[in-house]
């Protein structure tokens, strides 16, 4: 298997918290690493897609928990919510760190019959699709770089940048991004989740129209999220929509970027900006390969892939978190990372050609923060790191996946 950025954090934090749920998307390779895990550290390993197991768990979920060996993985545990009270009193009994290695394709967190179940027992931490730095052996070092060139220290030179499109479409799903056909795997993803994990966690009408609501949605990749107008759009009640986007972020298909606030005052817009968290399965749901991705689409399906490539560092790292920064007056940045000694403004450009003109905006973000902006940065399919200005660069993408 390919090494997995989120491996050493997963490892540290069995050492700390007596359960750990791995959660992501469906096929985004979860049970993959829970397996190497229990292989490298002596864990036994149950499934509940097993038929048998699952049954067990329902019927009698306190026997089953007791049964258990401890340390355990017990995979897809969404499938039998009933399973975390008993989980919650042998944890309490026993106090081990470690003891039980949970996954799951929902955020069990967003289940009402689990939100309680065990705080402050439970770590969380997050496996979503491929990043591009798993896919080229790199190391995750895109943040620490940011850092460097803030510095002003020299950064080597970026990994390269490859067929960007290709990137782009294919995504990080190692069955799309690994595979040969890509399309099936998307057209055959997407029939599962319907008939199978969107039936199981919520009982809801008119399932035929997610698949429309996560094509806007991939359409609209880095737009406010406006519930009524995104409502009327699709065709459905507001309130079914915002029950539509809880469960998307529940199986982690639908991510909001969230609004940054940095206490200057009532300026700044506060509405998260929405992304679907895989951009070769946001490509497959606009008609790719039928529909060409050009112009203000392919800008957006750009912009997707660069954040999605972000969250996919930040879960492996937590030492920095993903904002977007939008005025009432119209500045904005598409990304706003925020270190512990400052911020760094991201803007994402599809042309390798850039001008002055093009940072404008992040020089107005540096007037704004003042001390607090570490450096603004303009990523584009560019071959050299190049200044633009007092602490503004135009970076190539490739220094994502370094």
């Amino acid at each position: 298997m390919l090494p997995r950025l989120l491996e050493d954090r997963l490892q540290l934090l069995l050492t700390l918290f007596p359960v750990v749920f791995l959660a992501g998307p469906r096929q985004a390779g979860k049970t993959t690493l829970a397996l190497k895990l229990a292989g490298e550290l002596g864990l036994a390993y149950r499934t509940l897609d097993d038929p048998t197991e699952l049954a067990a768990a329902r019927t009698d979920p306190r026997g089953y928990v007791g049964a258990l060996p401890v340390p355990t993985v017990l995979d897809e545990v969404q499938r039998a919510p009933e399973i975390f009270l008993p989980l919650k009193l042998r944890v309490d009994r026993e106090r081990r760190p470690g003891a039980f290695l949970l996954t799951g394709s929902a955020n069990v967190l967003l289940l009402p019959q689990v939100a309680d179940a065990l705080p402050g027992r439970m770590a969380v931490a997050r496996l979503l699709p491929l990043s591009q730095a798993e896919l080229e052996g790199g190391k995750g070092s895109f943040p620490d770089l940011l850092l460097l060139l803030a510095r002003g220290e020299p950064l080597p030179p970026p990994p390269p940048l490859g067929d960007l499109r290709a990137r782009v479409l294919r995504g990080g799903f190692p069955g799309a991004a690994l595979g040969p056909e890509p399309r099936e795997w998307f057209r055959a993803y997407l029939d599962t989740l319907l008939s199978r994990d969107v039936r199981e966690l919520a009982q809801i009408e008119r399932l035929h129209q997610l698949p429309h609501l996560l094509a806007v949605l991939a359409a609209r990749q880095g737009g406010l999220l406006n519930a009524s107008e995104l409502a009327r759009e699709v065709g459905i009640p507001q309130a079914t929509l915002r029950r539509y986007l809880r469960l998307l972020q529940a199986l982690y298909l639908v991510a909001e970027l969230p609004p940054w606030s940095g206490h200057l005052g009532k300026r700044l817009l506060k509405s998260p900006k929405v992304y679907l968290t895989d951009s070769g399965l946001a490509a497959h749901l606009l008609g790719h390969p039928a529909v060409p991705l050009e112009g203000r689409l392919w800008e957006h399906l750009l912009e997707g892939f660069v954040v999605g490539e972000v969250l996919r560092l930040q879960a492996a790292r937590e030492d920095f978190r993903a904002y977007h920064y939008r005025e009432a007056g119209g500045l904005e940045a598409d990304l706003l990372l925020e270190f512990p000694g400052g911020v760094v403004g991201l803007e994402v450009k599809a042309g390798a050609t850039l001008g002055s003109r093009d940072f404008a905006p992040l020089a107005r973000l540096r007037e704004r923060l003042g001390e607090r902006f570490l450096l603004g940065a303009i990523l584009h399919p560019g071959e050299r790191a190049l200044p633009f200005g007092e602490r503004l660069f135009a970076l190539p993408l490739g220094y994502l996946w370094a």
